[in-house]
């Protein structure tokens, strides 16, 4: 089912805050890709991001006036093979889907679900964007 760990971003109410402190603290570059979106860019991660909780909520429940819904903190993105799959075992197991499988905007397909935590995450197909050719080893 999970080809592989995809993505983490950082579910934040200031994204501007979060870009500052990245950028400026940890000194790492950070690109904003739209309102309430900036990647930062490191060595080791496929995919690292910060989020606002308005458009995390956007795009999970459609509407920003449910960001209270979203957790602060971190999600996790797992790239799998098929998301309607992916979703369907995740439910049968006893979790609920959040957001059932859509096409976003950049052409991604997600579906999202809370962690046994609380944490907000999801399984993605990104074929073109988080294929991993070897596996990754720290030594």
């Amino acid at each position: 089912m999970v080809r592989h760990f995809a993505s983490v971003a950082e579910i934040v109410e200031d994204v501007d805050a979060a870009v500052r402190f990245y950028r400026d603290a940890l000194g790492l570059e950070v690109e904003p890709l739209s309102d309430g979106y900036a990647l930062v860019k490191m060595s080791g991660a496929l995919h690292f991001a910060i989020w606002s909780r308005g458009e995390a909520a956007k795009a999970t429940y459609g509407s920003a006036d449910v960001a209270e819904r979203v957790p602060l903190g971190f999600t996790v993105g797992l790239e799998v093979d098929d998301v309607d799959s992916a979703s369907r075992r995740i439910g049968e197991a006893g979790t609920a889907m959040e957001q059932s499988a859509k096409t976003e905007p950049w052409g991604q397909v997600t579906a999202r679900f809370l962690s046994p935590s609380g944490a907000l995450c999801e399984v993605a197909e990104t074929p073109w964007a988080r294929r991993i050719t070897q596996d990754v080893k720290a030594e």
